[in-house]
């Protein structure tokens, strides 16, 4: 029996009724839905929301990542630019000066050939000197890359600089900042390659052999005795007794042994980072200050990695 128009007409928008339900189906909620249905909607559109937001996030990682290469960049060519040879004058770089009229907050640079971290290091002294530029870049933009800092309790001048200058960094993913430290964890080609550190004070460059690093807890609730070794505290070795402390604490740790000596009088430099065994926790490198006369290259060859190096207590810190 044939169909009249009329019929014909309604079945047609029958049919592209169901085919425009049908194309909002799978993510819109439409009169007549089911249970079901509307449930699955819901969850479908919450898993778009989630989508959406990880990709803002992402996008904004990846933002904040690339102006902080392009800022160190910047500030990298800026130093260079200015630097010079020569000894200690007692007057301020021209290399320094540059960085000072960007932040006055400047207290030097510090560099590590054939790494990411050549980077200029400030210092705020007062009570949120070792807070403020966790998060803030060098530039006094806000980024989570932040900027690398000298302990609010050190002093680095032309005249007096601490027994050991204390440099706090990022770990970031992307190797900016302090990320490149974590490569010399039980790695002896990694430090073979890359065994001292250049500090430039405002003043004058100083080189730095590596004697040491480890990985250690923080929190004293992650330790069995609650004792933590506060090498954050160590500014200023007073006299023997607190250097052996000092020294002795390292070597304890240490997870290399190095051909570097350390005495009684030496100048020390300190990188701190965070870790990633466990939260929180920190990754150490200790480096001692080249002495007048002496070669600025350690003998690599006779380093090795330390059997007896004392781990943090795994099961305390898991239990």
């Amino acid at each position: 029996m044939a169909l009249s128009n009329d019929a014909k007409k309604a079945y047609k928008k029958a049919v592209k009724a169901k085919k425009k339900k049908k194309r909002g189906h799978w993510l819109l909620i439409q009169k007549g839905d089911c249970a079901k249905e509307v449930i699955s909607k819901l969850f479908t559109q919450f898993a778009v929301l989630v989508l959406i937001a990880c990709g803002v996030i992402l996008a904004n990682e990846l933002r904040l990542s690339l102006s902080a290469k392009s800022l160190n960049n910047s500030l990298k060519e800026l130093y260079y630019t200015y630097i010079a040879p020569g000894g200690d004058t007692g007057e301020i770089t021209d290399s320094a000066k540059a960085l000072l009229a960007i932040n006055p907050d400047t207290v030097g640079w510090i560099h590590i050939e054939g790494t990411n971290v050549s980077l200029p290091v400030v210092q705020k002294t007062t009570s949120d000197g070792n807070d403020y530029y966790l998060k803030t870049a060098f530039d006094g933009s806000s980024n989570k890359a932040g900027t690398i800092f000298m302990d609010m309790r050190n002093v680095c001048t032309d005249k007096k600089r601490s027994d050991n200058i204390i440099l706090y960094g990022h770990n970031q993913k992307d190797k900016t900042m302090f990320g490149d430290l974590a490569y010399y964890k039980k790695d002896l080609a990694y430090y073979s390659e890359h065994p001292v550190i250049q500090f430039s004070s405002n003043y004058r460059t100083d080189t730095y052999k590596i004697f040491a690093y480890f990985v250690t807890p923080i929190l004293e609730s992650q330790t069995s005795d609650g004792v933590i070794f506060d090498y954050h505290n160590r500014i200023n070795l007073r006299n023997e007794t607190e250097y052996n402390d000092f020294i002795d604490n390292i070597m304890l740790r240490t997870q290399i042994i190095t051909d570097v000596d350390v005495r009684y009088g030496d100048e020390f430099l300190t990188l701190s980072t965070c870790s990633n065994e466990f939260e929180p926790s920190r990754f150490v490198v200790f480096a001692r200050k080249v002495r007048e006369g002496e070669s600025e290259v350690p003998d690599v060859s006779k380093a090795y990695l330390n059997p007896n190096a004392k781990e943090p207590e795994w099961n305390v810190i898991y239990r």
